[in-house]
């Protein structure tokens, strides 16, 4: 069964006005979510959803809360393509945004003593 991540009620509760035209991290965008196999209604509303993704994240929600809000307003959204879809767009839009929580935190000094 194909999945359909339906964003436009989604891009309506966000309340994200849809671009005029796509840009290039738009158009990478949605070619990572059709290799990744997420499909969608609309490529603007999709775009939409995942600036909202680093939106938010860069306010201080976490991952795991934005994954949950995606999951709830898209009910055939699977946790496995919610997290993908989450991690495809911080990956296009936002890379600095993940890259301070995904690194691992220093290790302790060693002594040379």
């Amino acid at each position: 069964m194909k999945l359909l991540l339906t964003l436009a009620s989604f891009s309506a509760f966000i309340g994200i006005a849809a671009p005029a035209h796509a840009d290039d991290a738009d158009d990478a965008f949605i070619a990572s979510l059709n290799a990744a196999g997420i499909t969608y209604n609309d490529p603007t509303n999709a775009v939409g959803a995942g600036k909202w993704v680093c939106d938010t994240v860069k306010g201080g929600t976490q991952m795991s809360d934005v994954v949950s809000t995606l999951k709830s307003k898209n009910s055939n959204l699977s946790e496995d393509k919610a997290n993908k879809f989450a991690a495809i767009a911080a990956s296009s839009y936002c890379p600095d945004a993940i890259s301070s929580t995904s690194t691992p935190s220093s290790a302790a000094p060693v002594s040379d003593s």
